[in-house]
């Protein structure tokens, strides 16, 4: 008679599934409707949180390699689905209640049209992080004493070098301290999903005038997701209370 699970059977012994390494709820404000995941911990564990802030076209699981980061990081991440006009503040406020979160750091990490309502938000948060906004014509926020983290890639036509250089100064001179990355041959979203055989798409600008190419790079959109884990590791695991 064979049993499974024996050796005989080819099964090899059961094992145990492995215990959940995050917690996930549902978060849900006036006007702000996302997912919050957290690392598995005691109740009274807490720790920073990072605020994912989509493109203009909403979710398309561009920030999962970012969240797998920043979750390994020791992050929780508050990805967020829908956001309605003036209620980042309402987010913001709503996270740093949260019993996981209260008294931590928080960063903003966004991505194009995401990335310039970070770069525009005028209250305080630990450092932010722009993937690709459409540096010209943008005005820093209040951001002295923050950390910015600003990434583009030299194909973008959205993102031209000198205006990042120039978004870069800009951002300085008000007080951040901030990392330029330019990734060499990259296009704006290098970082999203290629479904099935898509390749190059037509994405709507960060600033909303026109559309801008997109070529998926998987490689990158890697890279891209362990240096911004490893940029809000150094600069808000360090101010922890």
């Amino acid at each position: 008679m064979l049993l499974l699970g024996s050796p005989a059977c080819g099964w090899g012994a059961w094992e145990a599934p492995l215990p959940p390494s995050e917690e996930t709820e549902f978060f849900m404000v006036p006007g702000v409707a996302g997912i919050l995941t957290l690392p598995v911990g005691a109740p009274d564990r807490r720790t920073p949180a990072i605020v994912i802030l989509q493109d203009g076209q909403g979710p398309d699981g561009r920030a999962r390699h970012y969240i797998d980061q920043l979750l390994g990081a020791g992050f929780a991440v508050l990805d967020v689905q829908t956001l309605e006009t003036d209620a980042l503040g309402r987010a913001l406020s709503a996270l740093s209640a949260h019993p996981r979160v209260t008294g931590q750091p928080i960063g903003l990490l966004g991505f194009g049209q995401g990335a310039r309502l970070a770069t525009q938000w005028s209250g305080a948060v630990a450092a932010r992080a722009l993937l690709y906004p459409g540096c010209g014509g943008l005005s820093p926020a209040a951001v002295a004493g923050e950390a910015v983290l600003l990434m583009y890639g030299t194909a973008d036509p959205s993102n031209p070098s000198d205006a990042c250089a120039s978004f870069a100064h800009a951002l300085g001179m008000a007080g951040a301290s901030v990392r330029l990355r330019a990734f060499d041959q990259a296009s704006y979203a290098w970082d999203r999903l290629a479904f099935g055989n898509e390749g190059r798409s037509r994405l709507p600008r960060p600033d909303g005038l026109s559309r801008v190419i997109a070529q998926p790079w998987p490689a990158l959109a890697e890279l891209s997701a362990s240096n911004v884990a490893g940029f809000f590791a150094t600069n808000l695991l360090a101010q922890r209370p």
